[in-house]
């Protein structure tokens, strides 16, 4: 068990753990993500495909091995952390009075005419304790940073089980909505069959877009309303402004512009109107015929949509139409006069849906980070003696030392700084 846990907190293991995500990070940056097994196949080769595809490497950052990795990584610096408390500890409670005198570091000593009382007087904050015919004063400052370190490996942790568990139960998708249309799938971008289903409903209001003098889109939003149950309320979503709403962001990434079409049929003395609506079909029910549409397009100040129209089981057959124009078509044994008589433009909002349940935990590790890493740099455990010693009437003898991580510099000057004040008489 002992020899499990020393490999499990070895310095090797998380070496070989940090190189290893790594270079997993680095195939994850330059193999494309998310793409079907038949295209790495395609772009690879037989050989290197199948084995992009065996080791999901189509999904590094979801793959059962690279979790497998951060898991090792987290049982790693707890070891490590659990191993290096107990020094810590001891460190923390060490007796600063267990310490001889005349052998303290960084000592600076001096003779200075006044009573032990007087100096003593001068030394605000230092605890003092009798030892042999003096006495020694001890100053503690943050000793409680030996701990700073567990901040930072808390961080780590809690950074990385907010990955993996944004990873295993998260997801990023896409959801499009035409103007008046309610919906509730999204459909990820990760390799998963369907859709998944929202526990409540998306239904677009109205989209807007505004563009700049040369053409580029310089804003667009979605009116959106969430309905959930009997609750419902509005929401205006722009770039880089998301509904946020039972833990689910949605993001206003693209758009798309459809019309819905009127069109005008004409066959002998008999007259029919019939809406063409995006991705659903016009029908003259009478007649058997079947009318829908493929693209909308402007150009020339002319608005025109290709259509296709089909009788009965015969092939459908495409066509142009130009509002304003009439165009004929052949549907043997009859002969049709079609007409574009009104064209009601409609916006297609697409917008990036994302849930990531560990995200609150990859937020408080990040704080935590910043607060230990400051502390370990800012807050370092600092010591100062004094050995206050009457060697006459009306002297003493002075010896002042400290101990301190990081920044001795600095400390052999507070200790000169010290040592020059208690001579000159200053508090």
């Amino acid at each position: 068990m002992k020899k499990l846990v020393d490999s499990l907190a070895s310095l090797r293991l998380a070496i070989f753990l940090f190189l290893a995500l790594a270079a997993t990070s680095i195939l994850g940056t330059f193999i494309p993500q998310g793409q079907e097994p038949g295209f790495y196949i395609a772009h690879y080769g037989p050989v290197w495909g199948k084995l992009i595809n065996l080791l999901s490497l189509y999904d590094a950052y979801h793959s059962w091995w690279y979790a497998s990795l951060l898991a090792l990584f987290m049982a790693n610096l707890i070891f490590c952390s659990l191993k290096r408390f107990p020094v810590s500890l001891k460190l923390f409670r060490r007796d600063p009075f267990l310490i001889d005198p005349e052998r303290l570091p960084l000592a600076q000593k001096a003779e200075i005419p006044e009573a032990p009382e007087t100096i003593r007087s001068r030394l605000e904050g230092f605890l003092f304790r009798k030892f042999g015919k003096g006495e020694l004063g001890v100053r503690d400052r943050y000793r409680w940073s030996y701990f700073a370190v567990y901040f930072v490996h808390g961080s780590i942790l809690l950074i990385v089980a907010g990955a993996l568990i944004g990873a295993l139960f998260g997801y990023r998708g896409s959801m499009s909505l035409l103007e008046g249309e309610t919906s509730n799938k999204v459909f990820p971008f990760r390799h998963k069959k369907g859709f998944i289903s929202l526990p409540f409903k998306i239904k677009l209001e109205k989209f807007e877009i505004e563009f700049y003098p040369n053409g580029i889109p310089r804003d667009y939003r979605s009116y959106v309303k969430v309905l959930d149950g009997s609750r419902s309320f509005n929401y205006l979503i722009r770039v880089n402004h998301p509904l946020q709403y039972r833990g689910i962001k949605f993001y206003q990434a693209s758009y798309q512009e459809y019309a819905a079409l009127k069109v005008r049929i004409e066959k002998g003395n008999k007259v029919k109107e019939v809406w063409i609506k995006p991705f659903q079909d016009g029908r003259w029910p009478e007649e058997k015929l079947t009318l829908g549409l493929i693209r909308y397009a402007q150009a020339h100040g002319f608005r025109m949509a290709q259509i296709w129209l089909s009788k009965d089981d015969q092939p459908p057959r495409m066509m142009w139409l130009v509002e304003g124009h009439k165009e004929q078509i052949t549907l043997s044994p009859e002969t049709l006069s079609l007409s574009l008589v009104a064209i009601k433009p409609l916006f297609m909002s697409g917008l990036q849906v994302r849930k990531d349940p560990g995200a609150f935990l990859v937020y408080a590790g990040c704080i935590l980070m910043i607060l230990g890493v400051f502390v370990a740099f800012f807050f370092t455990h600092r010591r100062i003696w004094v050995y206050v010693e009457p060697v006459g009437e009306k002297k003493t003898r002075v010896i002042v030392g400290g101990y301190s991580k990081r920044y001795r510099d600095d400390l052999k000057r507070e200790l000169e700084h010290l040592l020059t004040k208690l001579q000159s008489g200053l508090t």
